[in-house]
């Protein structure tokens, strides 16, 4: 599996930008070459680099042009971008950065000084999204352990740990009243768009899917290994919600006063390519295809019929997911894809 980190270089000046490459491949990158803003666009348009070097000054679109669109766009607006450039005065260096570069190196580079500044970068971004990571998967804990303790109250801490991860959690009872949720299950279940909360129990507008969610929420109150992955349409189009209900582990005589519910707005979350899940996976083509479906919010059966594949043969590409991603269970491996973009920068 190759990891090693990809950096975009937009020059439009030809041997400076091959020198750069010819360094940076040196030092173990790998390296995607622009010769202007137009062309880096279009490059960006198929590959999400971890870092971009980029000149300022260039025919067409200019660096600030590449920054200002990369900025605006929700899977690229978190690349760290440093621009290259002859302009060393101290107000350039100062416009650069409140355009939002990350760093500002001047013409003639230096290339130790480049390649420090690469390897900090990176590894600032790798800190922050393992602590990301970590801190999801501590909240997670928290939640599962507090469900545990069956009472809502047990509950509160935990379910408001998730606010800073986009993560709606719904502690729901058996009858399929909300008795406490976050802020992004408000920000969902307010839009009444697919999902909602009616006269304080939660309910899809869809009768199939309802029906669907209650029959899941009536076995978490009774079987100790449960897990059911619904999909609700939006009404206005566009990507489903998602409410995954993770096996509880309780015992028989234990059984909770509330369970707690994970609503996903797929719409919200950063864009997971193909070429990241490979990355970090190692999957294959075919089981790429089903990782991106099953984030997406498609059935088994969907993803067969989509795919003019047997539905066994979809099942074979998810056992393969699941050995290949260390998980066991459906709603696992939908919350592990959808960390995809918090575990790498090249989601």
């Amino acid at each position: 599996m190759n990891d090693q980190p990809t950096i975009l270089c937009i020059e439009d000046e030809d041997d400076l930008r091959n020198d750069i490459a010819e360094e940076l491949a040196a030092a173990d990158y790998n390296v995607l070459q622009a010769a202007d803003g137009k062309e880096a666009l279009a490059m960006l348009s198929e590959h999400r680099p971890d870092l971009v070097l980029c000149d300022i000054t260039m025919p067409g679109l200019g660096g600030y042009d590449v920054l200002k669109a990369m900025r605006e766009k929700s899977d690229l607006g978190d690349v760290p971008f440093i621009f290259l450039t002859a302009l060393a005065d101290r107000n350039d260096v100062l416009v650069g950065k409140q355009a939002g570069a990350d760093d500002y190196l001047v013409k003639p580079i230096d290339y130790e000084i480049l390649l420090a500044t690469i390897a900090a970068r990176l590894n600032q971004v790798a800190r922050v999204q393992t602590g990301a990571v970590e801190r999801a998967e501590e909240a997670w804990q928290e939640v599962l352990s507090s469900a545990r303790g069956r009472t809502v109250e047990a509950l509160y801490k935990a379910t408001f740990a998730f606010d800073r991860f986009l993560v709606g959690v719904a502690v729901v009872d058996e009858a399929g009243t909300v008795r406490l949720m976050n802020k992004e299950a408000e920000r969902i279940l307010g839009q009444d768009d697919g999902i909602s909360v009616v006269s304080g129990i939660l309910k899809g507008t869809a009768p199939k899917q309802n029906a669907k969610l209650h029959e899941g929420l009536k076995k978490a109150f009774e079987e100790e290994l449960l897990d059911e992955i619904v999909s609700f349409p939006r009404q206005s189009g566009g990507r489903p919600y998602l409410v995954l209900i993770p096996g509880q582990r309780f015992s028989a005589d234990e059984k909770p006063e509330a369970v707690v519910l994970l609503l996903i707005d797929t719409e919200q979350r950063a864009k997971v390519s193909g070429d990241t899940l490979v990355r970090l996976y190692n999957l294959t083509p075919s089981e790429t295809r089903v990782a991106l479906m099953l984030i997406d919010g498609k059935r088994l059966d969907q993803i067969a019929e989509e795919s003019d594949i047997a539905q066994t043969t979809v099942v074979f590409h998810l056992k393969n997911l699941f050995r290949k991603t260390d998980t066991n269970r459906q709603a696992d491996l939908i919350r592990v894809l959808l960390s995809v973009p918090l575990r790498s920068a090249a989601a």
